[in-house]
């Protein structure tokens, strides 16, 4: 999954926040993954 800015909300001001919304289905198995990275670093599957 990758989040992106609209045009109109690319800039966060200072002591800002930003959020955004996830919908999603799935149909079949959900197996736990083998591996799992955020901002290119890997995290620990458990």
């Amino acid at each position: 999954m990758t989040a992106t800015n609209a045009g109109w909300n690319g800039t966060i001001a200072p002591n800002g926040t930003a959020a955004f919304g996830f919908t999603a289905s799935w149909t079949g198995t959900n197996a736990k993954p083998t591996a799992f990275t955020l901002n290119n670093a890997s995290c620990t599957v458990a």
